[in-house]
């Protein structure tokens, strides 16, 4: 073998072990990321297994299940489940279900405290179509709800189910029916004012009144305030006191605050006048820190029986009622809430002339008791 020869073969056997040492390397590292990828897929396919578990437990915890669905509807449903529960349940909304033909009210319950509620009438609509359900509220409380949003469905009436079936999620007709109801979502910008009903109507898409035997809905308030609209300056006989001496019975002083029950404990004399001792009822959970009672005060009403005829009566009356004498005197205590508190007015007549008070209740000041009080 010539040297050129000689230099050739050598080449050629170091090239083939360079070209081996790199085959060998590549192929580890082939082995090493296949072994890679074949983990992850395996981490992979046991975590999608453990999330369906999961899915399924969910959706039979909360009553339904959509086994034919795809699993990312089966994930859809369970967030607007999440979101339906995080609006119900978590600041005291519930659902108030309302059918047509159904007398008397029902209870409506929200964040805001509990109202009142009826299906006052479903009506046509020619003009626009569809149908208008008016609907009314009664409002207990001494502030108003000035915009609020209805959020809920309507449909036919729930099926009939035989004995023993029961009226949830987990029943396949129950589930069907609830499928078929179609979902709504009304803004109402109606003051439900304080201590009253209020009246008015919303909106139905619907094709026939059959699918508005059942209207569902919770009611978010989304404004309210304590109002003084139509209260406020000189307040209306209906909201004054008539207090008899010697009577046992309450009366009613409505405020722009609600309204409030006060009764005749006792009168003394003083040296400013008379002093009475009276018990007033604050049903509401804020203290009344400062207040007022203004009005008139005089001897007793004359009494019906003791005229003969009508026209007496009626004279004796409006000569009473020249003789009653006005007064705004200072309530010497706080009046805390849910309890009757007793408290003094002195009013400067002498005692014999108070047989009768006629009077209304000035609000100043209030506030609402710290937490834990």
């Amino acid at each position: 073998m010539t040297r050129f020869g000689y230099h050739q073969a050598a080449l050629v056997i170091f090239s083939s072990f360079i070209f081996s040492s790199c085959d060998n390397k590549t192929g580890s590292r082939l082995d090493r990321l296949e072994a890679e990828i074949r983990e992850v897929r395996s981490d992979t396919r046991d975590e999608v297994a453990q999330l369906k578990t999961r899915v399924i437990a969910a959706e039979t915890k909360i009553g339904f299940s959509q086994e034919d669905g795809s699993f990312a509807d089966r994930l859809g449903s369970l967030e607007q489940s999440v979101d339906g529960i995080r609006t119900l349940g978590s600041r005291g909304n519930k659902i108030v279900y309302l059918r047509t033909g159904m007398g008397g009210h029902t209870l409506l319950h929200t964040d805001h405290g509990t109202f009142l509620i009826r299906l006052e009438s479903v009506n046509i609509n020619i003009e626009r179509g569809g149908y208008d359900a008016r609907l009314s509220v009664g409002n207990p409380y001494g502030f108003a709800i000035n915009q609020f949003t209805l959020r809920g469905s309507h449909g036919g009436g729930t099926p009939e189910l035989g004995d023993g079936e029961e009226y949830s999620l987990a029943n396949p007709e129950i589930r069907a029916w609830q499928e078929s109801l179609a979902p709504f979502e009304v803004r109402v910008s109606k003051t439900l004012a304080p201590l009253t009903w209020t009246a008015f109507d919303i909106e139905m898409q619907a094709d026939s009144r059959e699918q508005l035997e059942v209207i569902s809905f919770v009611m978010l308030v989304e404004n309210a305030d304590i109002t003084t609209d139509g209260i406020s300056g000189v307040q209306p006989e209906s909201s004054m006191a008539h207090l008899k001496m010697g009577s046992l019975g309450a009366s009613i002083m409505r405020t722009e605050y609600g309204a409030f029950l006060v009764n005749f404990v006792s009168t003394e004399k003083s040296k400013d006048g008379t002093q009475l001792r009276l018990e007033v009822g604050n049903p509401y959970g804020f203290i009344i820190e400062e207040a007022r009672l203004s009005g008139n005060y005089g001897p007793a009403v004359p009494s019906r029986e003791a005229s003969a005829t009508e026209a007496e009566y009626q004279q004796r009356m409006a000569e009473w009622t020249t003789q009653l004498q006005p007064f705004e005197a200072t309530i010497s205590d706080k009046l805390f809430g849910l309890r009757k508190t007793k408290t003094t007015i002195v009013v400067p007549s002498p005692k014999g002339e108070i047989k009768f008070l006629r009077c209304r209740l000035e609000i100043d000041s209030l506030s609402l008791p710290k937490a834990g009080e």
